[in-house]
């Protein structure tokens, strides 16, 4: 979506504000923060259109609270970077951030009022099997799929994320904007599929077909089969406060099948991440 398309729900809240100010103020002497907190005061300071940056910026603080140094804009492959490096606990990691911002489907399902006080009021009408597929909560999750899968390709070559040598991969994905209010079933359908999601009356289907997620195997998505073969987690970020240590409590993950051989390994490995305790799904 373009920065200048008109949102509703996608603010840049006081709280957020706030504490983006604050994280500034105290990372301006840090030498690895210089290039982020340039980006940021480069393109209009503490703006919603700076929200992805201000989402990076949260990051890097709780990462600092943690007594880690990252390395910042690190190269990735094709010519790309990924936004953060680090060593935790002797493993490397690399990490990418990322936003599922407002799309048009939401903004067109979203109901707006004049109350009887002159306020106006509004309503999100965005649910399973609408009239309209465009605003079901069905469309809305193919999208984010399909968004997350493009930041492992480019112009049908991979992208981002190099073949994981001796490193961690994760893609740390910014869902306050998806659905009408999400949880761990709505990111285990998009981290894997509806087959992993335990109550039959919260897997979606499209087509009569259940919906895949990102590192299942029947999806075909641009980027599904390079997120796949690169991508160890995809941590959910739903973030509800804007303090020390809310980063980390508002993260969920979900780990790749297809690069750990079973749960016990994908647990072993998210011992190594910097922000505890951190929840794999």
């Amino acid at each position: 979506m373009s920065e200048t398309t008109e949102t509703f729900w996608d603010i840049l809240s006081e709280k957020e504000a706030l504490f983006s100010r604050a994280i500034l103020d105290e990372l301006a002497a840090q030498p690895w923060a210089q290039q982020l907190i340039k980006d940021i005061t480069d393109n209009g300071g503490l703006t919603r259109t700076n929200k992805s940056r201000l989402f990076e910026l949260r990051y890097a603080y709780s990462l600092s609270q943690a007594g880690i140094v990252p390395s910042y804009e690190i190269p990735g492959e094709g010519n790309s970077t990924l936004d953060f490096g680090f060593t935790c606990e002797a493993q490397n990691w690399a990490v990418e951030l990322m936003r599922l911002e407002e799309t048009e489907a939401v903004q067109n399902a979203t109901q707006m009022w004049v109350d009887g006080d002159g306020v106006t009021q509004a309503e999100l009408h965005l649910y399973t099997d609408a009239d309209d597929p465009r605003h079901s909560t069905e469309g809305e999750t193919i999208k984010a799929v399909e968004r997350i899968c493009q930041k492992c390709e480019l112009n049908g070559h991979p992208y981002k994320f190099p073949v994981p040598v001796g490193k961690y991969h994760a893609l740390l994905v910014d869902v306050r904007t998806f659905l009408d209010g999400c949880d761990s079933e709505d990111f285990i359908h998009v981290g894997l599929s509806g087959d992993y999601v335990n109550n039959e009356f919260c897997r979606l289907r499209w087509n009569g077909e259940l919906i895949s997620g990102v590192f299942n195997e029947r999806t075909n998505l641009h980027g599904a089969e390079y997120a796949r073969e690169r991508v160890h987690f995809i941590g959910f970020v739903d973030e509800k406060d804007y303090c020390p240590g809310a980063f980390a409590d508002a993260t969920q993950f979900v780990a790749n099948p297809q690069l750990f051989a079973g749960p016990g390994e994908a647990l072993a490995a998210i011992v190594t991440w910097p922000l505890q305790p951190a929840i794999v799904l």
